[in-house]
């Protein structure tokens, strides 16, 4: 068992995530073990202080409870001493902010294309990897010479291809994590009206597009429950048991992600238009997001009080669904470094033979056992071949996503995104492609923009 853990937070100005894993740490197990020591990183000073802030006030008052004594928080522009000696790394980061995914969807939009919450698919999932990438790279660069035993574990979307450029150049631990496996019981649970404790789910696949494999509800196989339910109230005609039921209907498994507009983005010509979107309650970027203004404004005031003491830290800890974003990442990290059985519903790994009709270099979305030795994924067997086909796709379009994001070649830039699926003219997806890049220069790397 570890005397001392390091736990690096890249890009602490993460609105809700920030808050969730301070306060999921401080009520853990490593927080009780250990001497704990989270690094908080960002380069925007301003929203550093303020999660520093947040922070600090945090461990004083689990402190002042019996808690967490042994808690110390850090804070860091610069990243290499925010990654010394670190023995896990977490990525949370938005190359451009709020500000260019919000011009990522203002740019599609202008030439017809519709988004739905674009930062996975989408022209606003290409060029997200396209800012993202070299970052994620340069930043497992230096955990191979600063904390070359650490775990990374990444957040940021696209999760896929981040995930995989990390894993495909370099020898860095790295893993993707997700909050959508940890919705796949509750969603089960209120249409089966049980507890989320009497649901068990085994999901696969990619990132945003996992499928159910098998269930229970209250210990019986769940596909046959399903079918007496669909059979006695058929699948209704709006909403997204209407989009789940339908793919359900069509590839023989539910769609393992309880949010439509995710699963929704990788059918574009079947539900990213008008009537569809209506129709499935599909929402339109930014609306029900945390890149709604809107939406922001509330949780940032909230922690500018906490932060100056205006306002007590209970109020925080309070606020509804701030437990959720951390929970996942907090109890692996447990697992890993406390030797502590788990099973993690859904973690993002290389393939090598999890969905053995996927291709082996890709990254998948599987449960894992995970124990102090490592991260050990199940092997979840052959996806029926429809949907094999629909992923592998995705895995390809990821690859020649990430090799335009390194090279700043137009040519694979335009490819990917042609094999997007969003945008249905080639001389629209030239003009597009030719629009962003020009609009999000100043977050892009200096070799988009030679010759």
């Amino acid at each position: 068992m570890v005397k001392e853990c390091k736990i690096t937070l890249m890009g602490a100005g993460s609105l809700t995530f920030t808050p969730s894993l301070l306060k999921g740490l401080a009520l853990s197990d490593l927080a009780e073990d250990t001497s704990l020591t989270i690094a908080l990183m960002d380069i925007n000073p301003e929203v550093l202080d303020l999660m520093y802030k947040v922070g600090v006030k945090l461990a004083e008052s689990f402190k002042e409870k019996g808690k967490a004594k042994g808690l110390k928080i850090e804070k860091y522009l610069d990243r290499k001493p925010a990654l010394e000696h670190a023995d896990f790394v977490i990525i949370t980061i938005g190359v451009g902010g709020v500000k260019a995914t919000h011009v990522d969807v203002e740019a599609a939009r202008k030439y017809g294309v519709e988004i739905a919450i674009g930062d996975t698919v989408g022209p606003s999932g290409v060029m997200r990897a396209l800012r993202h990438v070299p970052v994620l790279l340069d930043i497992a660069e230096d955990m191979e010479d600063l904390c070359p035993d650490a775990y990374m574990f990444n957040y940021s979307n696209p999760l896929t291809p981040l995930t995989r450029v990390v894993q495909r150049e370099t020898r860095v631990k790295a893993y993707g994590l997700c909050t959508c496996p940890y919705g796949l019981k509750p969603a089960l649970a209120r249409y089966f009206d049980v507890s989320p404790d009497e649901v068990e789910v085994y999901a696969g696949g990619l990132n945003h597009l996992n499928w159910i494999l098998d269930f229970t509800v209250k210990g019986e196989p769940g596909y046959p429950l399903l079918e007496e339910k669909l059979a006695k109230e058929g699948i209704p005609d709006r909403g997204y048991d209407a989009l789940a039921f339908k793919l359900y209907r069509i590839f023989g498994l539910l769609p393992g992600v309880p949010c439509q507009g995710h699963v929704a983005e990788f059918f574009p010509h079947l539900f990213i238009h008008k009537d569809a979107m209506e129709k499935y309650g599909i929402t339109r970027f930014p609306e029900h997001t945390i890149y709604d203004y809107r939406n922001r404004a509330p949780f940032e005031n909230l922690l500018k009080a906490v932060a100056s003491g205006e306002k007590p830290v209970d109020e925080l800890l309070r606020m509804k669904g701030l437990e959720e974003e951390g929970i996942g990442v907090v109890s692996l990290m447990e697992a890993l470094a406390l030797d502590k059985k788990l099973l993690y519903p859904g973690i993002n790994v290389p393939n090598s033979g999890v969905i053995p009709n996927l291709p082996s270099w890709g990254v998948v979305e599987a449960p894992a056992h995970v124990d102090a030795s490592g991260v050990h994924p199940l092997n979840l067997g052959p996806l029926p071949k429809a949907l094999a086909g629909i992923l592998t796709q995705r895995l390809a379009q990821y690859e020649v996503t990430i090799d335009a994001a390194l090279t700043g070649d137009r040519s694979l830039a335009l490819q990917a995104l042609l094999m997007d699926g969003y945008v249905r003219s080639v001389d629209v997806a030239e003009k597009l492609l030719e629009d962003m890049l020009e609009m999000e220069r100043k977050w892009l790397p200096a070799y988009w923009f030679k010759g």
